[in-house]
């Protein structure tokens, strides 16, 4: 196994012990093209889940502020968690795809 492989597979299984931070410094640091292209990939992939993240504290914050009505308050929360967890399970799968197909040469 090469060390761009191995890169690019450390780069996706961060997601599991330190996202957004690991792919980003890879990216910045490492001279392959195809270990950039994948820590770049890996590096979006991690801001969606942070930015669904803090959108939807902003959106739960305002809307607590600005009504203060706790069922809806509660209907945004279940909601917010739902879409959460899905979302982070579609992740979770195609991380674990990619690292397959990275260690395999199908990418």
């Amino acid at each position: 196994m090469t060390s761009d492989k191995v890169w690019a597979i450390l780069s996706y299984a961060s997601h599991f012990f330190l996202p957004v931070v690991f792919p980003a410094v890879v990216w910045i640091f490492v001279k392959s093209e195809y270990v950039k292209k994948h820590a770049k990939t890996v590096l979006f992939v991690d801001l969606v889940p942070t930015v669904l993240n803090i959108l939807f504290l902003v959106m739960i914050g305002l809307y607590g502020f600005s009504t203060g009505d706790s069922s809806g308050m509660t209907f945004i929360a279940i909601f917010m968690l739902f879409v959460i967890i899905v979302v982070n399970v579609i992740i979770f799968i195609w991380i674990i795809v990619r690292i397959v197909k990275v260690s395999m040469d199908k990418i």
